[in-house]
This record gives structure tokens, C-alpha cells and sequence, in this order.
């Protein structure tokens, strides 16, 4: 009798499925976890006076949102509903982040626009650049 090294890379499809065959489905901590499926897409960015916070809400009247501003925390809430013959559905979606200090708290704006939610934190003066002069 003549003896064969195993070689796991000629495995045929059939025995790659056979092996296991859910390596194509997500797990079921994917399935029933709701980590990101239900957060907001975001992008922060700023310029000298003001920071900007951008997030998708596609779909999602101005009435359906909510902008508050809690300590230090930014949150933003939305929730959209959709109808599909005599069924409703509602989906909640949210993102909070943690707004830098020196922020007027006072004069933030926030404007809806294509689907992007814009949130303006003006830079109170004294985080402000300053330009110093050389003598």
C-alpha cells in the first residue's frame, strides 16, 4: 500500500462545501447584533471657525429629526417610516459624538439639504487661530 500526503488545497468545490457549508452567511452574532445597522453615517470636519458635522439622512423629513446638544455630546436622532400596503414600519437611527470644548453652545445651527444633515459648531473666539505679527 502506497501512502498519499494530504494536501488541502486540492480539495474539490463539493468538499469545500462540505466542510463547511455556511461560509457564505453571516453569523448569527451578525444576524442579531445591531452594532452600526442602525447609526448614522458621519463626517466631521472644520475650518477655522466653525467645526461641521455632516450625516446621511436620505429619506428623512426635517420633522423627523431631532439635533441636541448635552454636555458636551452631540446627539442626532431620526426616524423614518415607510408603507408598504397596510403595514408600517419605523426605523430608528442615531449618532452621538463628543462636541470639543470651546464650542458656543448658543449658536449652533443645523440645515437639511439632499439628504445631509449639516450641523455648524461656531469656535468661541479664544479657540480661535491668531495671527501674530513678527516685528
Amino acid at each position: 500500500m502506497k501512502l498519499t500526503r494530504y494536501n488541502p488545497s486540492t480539495l474539490t468545490d463539493f468538499d469545500s462545501w462540505f466542510r463547511q457549508p455556511f461560509v457564505g452567511f453571516p453569523s448569527a452574532a451578525q444576524v442579531f447584533s445591531d452594532s452600526g445597522s442602525n447609526r448614522l453615517a458621519a463626517d466631521i470636519q472644520e475650518d477655522k471657525d466653525n467645526y461641521f458635522a455632516q450625516f446621511e439622512v436620505p429619506g428623512v423629513k426635517k420633522e423627523d429629526l431631532k439635533v441636541e446638544l448635552n454636555n458636551q455630546i452631540l446627539t442626532i436622532s431620526a426616524e423614518k417610516k415607510q408603507t408598504a400596503g397596510d403595514t408600517e414600519q419605523t426605523y430608528s437611527l442615531s449618532r452621538a459624538i463628543s462636541v470639543p470644548d470651546g464650542v458656543q453652545g448658543d449658536a449652533i445651527s443645523a440645515k437639511l439639504e439632499n439628504g445631509i444633515l449639516t450641523v455648524t459648531l461656531p469656535k468661541a473666539e479664544h479657540r480661535k487661530p491668531k495671527t501674530i505679527e513678527i516685528a
